[in-house]
């Protein structure tokens, strides 16, 4: 199996700015509002992901 490097603390930092950047010149309740669109959107890819999931997870508990 080929190894991957992940320099994780640089695309921290990367995300950082990039979110900086875009946020530059925003008010408070333009800065809230890109986040609280930002956790939902989060959320929901979560959630999309534990419906494709939950087929093969319940088969599995149930031969466990």
């Amino acid at each position: 199996m080929e190894r991957n490097e992940i320099r994780a603390v640089e695309l921290v930092r990367r995300i950082r700015d990039e979110q900086a950047a875009s946020l530059a010149g925003k008010s408070d309740p333009e800065v809230l509002e890109f986040f609280r669109q930002a956790g939902q959107a989060a959320r929901e890819e979560v959630r999309k992901r534990a419906i494709q999931r939950a087929p093969a997870t319940r088969g599995a508990e149930r031969t466990a």
